[in-house]
């Protein structure tokens, strides 16, 4: 009978630990990854975003796909940790509606890479900030872009 319970519970124990992984470390992870891309693109396309309109239109719709598909992943993935502002505690993610402003921001900033009759590039600078903020991508400040005064 010893027996019997001792591998019944080493078991249960594997089986609730793969839970836990399965179901919250998992998604977790998969989150802060796709903050390493979003990190990722705010420096590869920096050249595009902060000069609308220059690259030329092929590599202006790259980067606007890239981010919006970015944004949206930033979105889905939130909605697949359980119970996502107790969990956001715990594990030191930003809250729901900063990830919700962030994902918004990356989709103005996809918008904005394009030639415009109005000079978005500060407008731009300025999202890409906001992002790197919200989701705790650290920047020296000796690096922002300051707008002129």
């Amino acid at each position: 009978m010893t027996v019997f319970l001792t591998v019944f519970s080493g078991v249960m124990t594997f089986v609730l630990g793969q839970l836990v992984i399965k179901l919250l470390v998992d998604p977790v992870h998969d989150f802060r990854k796709t903050v390493a891309d979003i990190a990722l693109a705010l420096i590869e396309y920096a050249n595009v975003y902060a000069n609308p309109g220059v690259a030329g239109s092929e590599i202006e719709k790259k980067v606007s796909e890239e981010l919006r598909r970015l944004s949206s992943r930033l979105n889905a993935q939130m909605y697949l940790i359980p119970y996502y502002r107790i969990t956001a505690k715990i594990f030191g993610l930003p809250s729901r509606e900063r990830v919700v402003d962030a994902a918004s921001n990356l989709i103005g900033l996809s918008n904005g890479v394009f030639r415009s009759a109005s000079d978005l590039a500060l407008v731009n600078v300025e999202r890409a900030d906001k992002i790197r903020d919200i989701l705790g991508i650290f920047v020296p400040e000796s690096e922002r872009i300051k707008p002129r005064e």
